[in-house]
Parts: structure tokens; C-alpha cells; sequence
């Protein structure tokens, strides 16, 4: 799965360089759908992002406020040319991948890597991780229809959707503990169409108080919560709400109150 990741992600920052070398000036400064950013400060998250893989001295702290810890990343670099900024990207999305590859085999891969609010994960998942926050802000924070950017979006397939979806339902135990935990009682089922779809099973009785995910549908579920790949990151990640995005098969009242608090950051 994580060399999978891997091809997903290699493909999805060759897809962001091509389109923001197409974008104009006024494209660059619009609005784009994460609240405060235009999508020229999307780029520049991202290439700071990929810049914290090679030299962790870029790395923002995210202990505490993960959102609030990519703000000063990107208002640095508003006074960069665009150019500095691609060339930032480019470079070191490049190296940042020597390093994601190298992170498949042993001793690398089974490494725990604490990541603050994000959990404490393999460092085989890195790949995942960064592909899951270059999809996201692509697909939804940039281009049509959330985002400003008319152009065409790269596929929807599997190498790209299946390691997203991995990594957003590794973190989401974590990111959600507090919210997720005095409410899950019962198990839920998620299930979702499309190339990285699946269906998984969301439980209590996880480690430190977390709840548990584990892959295929209890059939002694409360509700099953139908979906999406694609749409699971959107709503999964509360840009957009998750009514309209969804179909609850069961205890409709009690899957809306798990629902509501679904974060993945």
C-alpha cells in the first residue's frame, strides 16, 4: 500500500507543477476555498511542507494548534516571487520523495514517527500522508468546483485515492479522540465506492481511549455511513458538510452525531 502511495503521490506533485505553471497572475492571487489562502498560499504550504521532509528545521510545530501552525510557513513566503516558491516545490517535493522511498524497507518503515496531533505512525505511511494533503487542497481547495482554478482534474484513481484514504482513516482515531470517544458506544460501518473504497468498521475500545478502525463491516453495526472516496475527503475533512455526501443505512440520529465530528486535518 505505501509503495502505491508512493506512485499516487509522484504523480499528483507532477500534476500540481503543470497546473500552477499554467496559472496566471490573477489566478494566483484568487481566493481559493481554505478560508484566508489564495492559491498562490496553497502552493506555498505545500512546498513548505515537502521543504519540513528534507530539512525538518521547516517543519512547523504541531503539538498543539495544527492549523493554526501552518499560517506563518505560508505569510513568509508571500513575499517570495512566484517563481521561488514553485522552485521551492519543485526541488524539494523531488528530494522529499528519495526519502518516501527510502522509507519502505526496514528498519525505516516500521519506525514509529510521533506527528504531535496527527498520531504516532510507521514511517512507511509518509507517502500517504503528503498525498493525502496534495489531493485535498488540489482537488478541492484550488480547482472547480470549491476552488477558483478552471481547469481539468487529474484522474481519480487508485494510486492516488486508495494510500488518502489509508492515511485518513490511520489519523482520524487520533484527531478526533476527544470528540470521538464520549460518543461512539456502538460500532459504525463506513463504506465507501470508488477505486479506493472498502468498507471499514469505526468501534470503541481502541488504544488510550481511542476508538478503533479496522477493515470490513461488522454486520452488529449501529448504522452503515455510504459514500465515496473522493467525497470522503472533502466531508472527512469538513470543507463541505457531510449531508448530501453520504446515505445512512440505521440509527440515522446516532450516525449524524459521529459524523459531525469527523475532522481529518
Amino acid at each position: 500500500m505505501s509503495q502505491l502511495a508512493v506512485e499516487g503521490l509522484r504523480a499528483e506533485q507532477a500534476a500540481v507543477v503543470e497546473l500552477f505553471k499554467s496559472l496566471s497572475a490573477e489566478e494566483l492571487a484568487a481566493p481559493s476555498d481554505c478560508a484566508g489562502w489564495s492559491v498562490r498560499d496553497v502552493l506555498a504550504h505545500m512546498a513548505n511542507s515537502q521543504h519540513g521532509v528534507v530539512d525538518p528545521a521547516y517543519l512547523p510545530d504541531m503539538s498543539q494548534d495544527v492549523e493554526g501552525a501552518m499560517e506563518n510557513p505560508v505569510a513568509l513566503r508571500r513575499d517570495l516571487a512566484f517563481d521561488e516558491v514553485l522552485e521551492e516545490f519543485e526541488t524539494y517535493s523531488t528530494q522529499a520523495m528519495n526519502v518516501f522511498v527510502m522509507a519502505q524497507d526496514d528498519p525505516m518503515a516500521s519506525t514509529m514517527l510521533p506527528m504531535g496531533k496527527l498520531g504516532t505512525h510507521p514511517m512507511s505511511i509518509l507517502p500517504a500522508v503528503f498525498l493525502f494533503d496534495t489531493y485535498c487542497h488540489l482537488r478541492n481547495d484550488v480547482l472547480q468546483p470549491h476552488g477558483p482554478i478552471d481547469r481539468d482534474e487529474p484522474p481519480r484513481d487508485e494510486q492516488r485515492l486508495r494510500p488518502t484514504v489509508e492515511w485518513m482513516l490511520a489519523g482520524l482515531p487520533w484527531m478526533c479522540a476527544d470528540e470521538l470517544a464520549p460518543l461512539l458506544d456502538r460500532p459504525i460501518v463506513l463504506t465507501l465506492d470508488g477505486p479506493g473504497g472498502g468498507s471499514w468498521t469505526i468501534a470503541p475500545g481502541g488504544d488510550d481511549g481511542r476508538v478503533a478502525i479496522t477493515e470490513g463491516a461488522d454486520a452488529n453495526a449501529a448504522a452503515t455511513v455510504r459514500s465515496n472516496d473522493h467525497d470522503f475527503v472533502i466531508w472527512g475533512t469538513q470543507r463541505r458538510p457531510w449531508e448530501g455526501m453520504t446515505k445512512i443505512d440505521g440509527d440515522d440520529a446516532y450516525a449524524a452525531a459521529i459524523l459531525d465530528v469527523v475532522n481529518v486535518i
